[in-house]
């Protein structure tokens, strides 16, 4: 037989079917497809509660190679029919496996005891067995020189300076190597024939993101699809149920690992979490604790920026998909619901707050430009008013608009429970013209007294005017919000004052709103107004929307 040559450096190919297969080190291994999934519960945040089980095997124990990574305290073995659980253990245990050699100091590992012959960098060449590779300790993987015995003697040279080597006869091509493998053991006792084993856990990998499409008519009548993409970078699902679920899930502890994925893992995510400091005294019985050291974790805060009034305070509800087959690294898109709903058009307006006028004196003009640009005349957004009369609560996600076939815009839409209302905002309205008004209508020095400090009264008028350059009528919702308290309110509009904690999130998201320090004097005094009309408007019609209110400055 022809001696197989190798050139250095080289490319080892070799035909398949001369391929030594892999083959499993202990008979565990054969059980890698322990335990499928059944069912998996899929929530927006991107955890899943995953439910997997087979049938309970005579022998008593199923092996997963593989080990999940549950969220603290979600993972629970249990088993059915009669068999008892007697426990469910992870760790390691070491195996062997045949691995295709892919460099030279591989090749010559795997061929140890053969015929071979080699070029030296200078030329030489020399003939004799290959022997194993020396090495520094059994730790150290790898080798320096190959050793050649002859009939002379044995000689070694340096691996890095082989030009090229000849093997005599059919070379190996596979190699032995160890490793270090998971290992998760499920042991019963009592098995019988109906009895079942599985375990159920929530993790982080799969994520179902909604989305919808309205086709409305121009008459009152939209009609709707929804549809659900998944991602899996979670598990193989084969033929298994899908729950889809509508709501924003509560896991107290989704930013820390249960033990049962092994502690190198638990103490990876505690470092980064300061653990020792925080976590581990939380997971004691200290009423200090439990009552203040949990801000570490709340920090993260949700892991879906949820809008007002959506989800976030809901009840789940589930859209169920069968016979799912997705494996992992894997997208689908899945459709689920078809149903028309009603709906009416609507335009809303919203004035923005603006700062006092005393402090917007003091700013720099890169901030003068900034806030201009803020506050600029906000535009009169087209809103269809969706009632939902379908079977299913509306869940937050993006919303792409036809009319009668083509495409209109894209919005959000935002949660609505069965027989509420929602707005889906689609375009600005151009053709509905917007002039703001603000000015000062009077000052009153030491107008209260608090604290040994005087603080005057500052009175302000503003307006709102509309005017329509649609051809159709249009019905308007107009807000403007305030810093201060109101006063007075025209032409059928109504006013109220608002408080700090209803505002929280919304002052959040003013730019400059934390410019300034706020005086601790400010809140004393002062809050937020809020005014709002309803006025219709015909072709051609216009509307100026009057509203007073004044605030307390030092």
């Amino acid at each position: 037989m022809k001696p197989l040559t190798l050139l250095v450096p080289f490319v080892l190919s070799f035909p398949s079917c001369a391929l030594a297969r892999p083959q499993a080190a202990v008979a565990a291994v054969t059980q890698d497809k322990a335990l499928p999934v059944r069912e998996v519960t899929v929530f927006k945040d991107g955890h899943a509660y995953v439910l997997r089980e087979q049938e309970a095997p005579q022998g008593g124990e199923v092996v997963l190679t593989e080990l999940p990574t549950p969220v603290l305290g979600t993972f629970w073995p249990y088993a059915t029919g009669g068999a008892r659980l007697v426990h469910a253990k992870a760790g390691y245990v070491e195996t062997e496996r045949d691995v295709e050699a892919l460099d030279l100091q591989q090749l010559v590992e795997a061929n140890v005891g053969r015929k071979a012959r080699i070029k030296d960098a200078t030329g030489e060449e020399f003939s004799g067995v290959l022997r194993p590779l020396p090495r520094r300790n059994d730790s150290d993987g790898n080798a320096s020189v190959v050793v050649l015995e002859g009939e002379t003697g044995s000689r070694a040279l340096q691996l890095h300076g082989v030009r090229w080597i000849e093997i005599e006869g059919q070379p190996a091509r596979t190699i032995r190597r160890k490793e270090r493998q998971e290992r998760l053991t499920l042991k019963l006792e009592s098995v019988a024939k109906d009895s079942k084993v599985g375990v159920v856990y929530v993790q982080e990998g799969l994520r179902w993101v909604p989305s919808y499409k309205l086709d409305i008519d121009g008459k009152g009548k939209a009609r709707v699809q929804m549809e659900a993409s998944l991602q899996n970078d979670l598990i193989d699902l084969k033929d298994a149920t899908v729950n889809l679920v509508v709501g924003v899930p509560s896991f107290e502890f989704k930013g820390l690992l249960d033990p049962i994925s092994l502690q190198q893992e638990l103490a990876r995510v505690a470092a980064a979490m300061d653990f020792g400091q925080n976590t581990a005294q939380f997971l004691s019985n200290s009423l200090r604790t439990q009552a203040a050291g949990y801000s570490a974790l709340q920090a993260e805060g949700p892991a879906e920026s949820v809008p007002a009034g959506s989800e976030a305070a809901e009840d789940l509800f589930v859209f169920t998909v069968q016979h799912v087959t997705l494996a992992k690294g894997e997208r689908m898109v899945l459709p689920l619901r078809e149903f028309e709903l009603d709906y009416r058009d609507v335009y809303t307006l919203d004035v923005p707050f603006a700062p006092p006028m005393q402090m917007r004196e003091q700013l720099q003009s890169d901030r003068v430009m900034e806030l201009a640009k803020a506050l600029a005349a906000p535009k009169v957004m087209h809103v269809l008013r969706l009632k939902n009369t379908s079977d299913a609560p509306l869940t937050t996600a993006p919303a792409l608009v036809l009319s009668r076939g083509r495409v209109l815009a894209q919005g959000q839409m935002r949660y609505a429970p069965r027989g509420v209302e929602t707005d889906l905002k689609i375009n600005p309205a151009i053709d509905v013209c917007v002039e703001l008004d603000e000015r000062e209508a009077g000052r009153k020095a030491d107008a209260e007294r608090w604290n040994g400090s005087s603080y005057g009264r500052i009175d302000i008028t503003g307006s709102v005017t509309l005017r329509n350059e649609k051809a159709q009528a249009v019905d308007l919702e107009v807000s403007r919000r305030v810093l201060g308290l109101a006063d007075s309110v025209g032409q059928d509009g109504k006013l109220s004052q608002l408080d700090l904690a209803s505002l929280g999130s919304e002052l959040r998201g003013v730019s400059w709103w934390s410019w300034w320090n706020w005086p601790y004097w400010w809140f004393r005094f002062n809050g937020f107004g809020e005014f709002k009309w309803k006025v219709k408007l015909a072709p051609g019609e216009s509307v100026k929307l009057d509203a007073g209110w004044h605030y307390f400055w030092q």
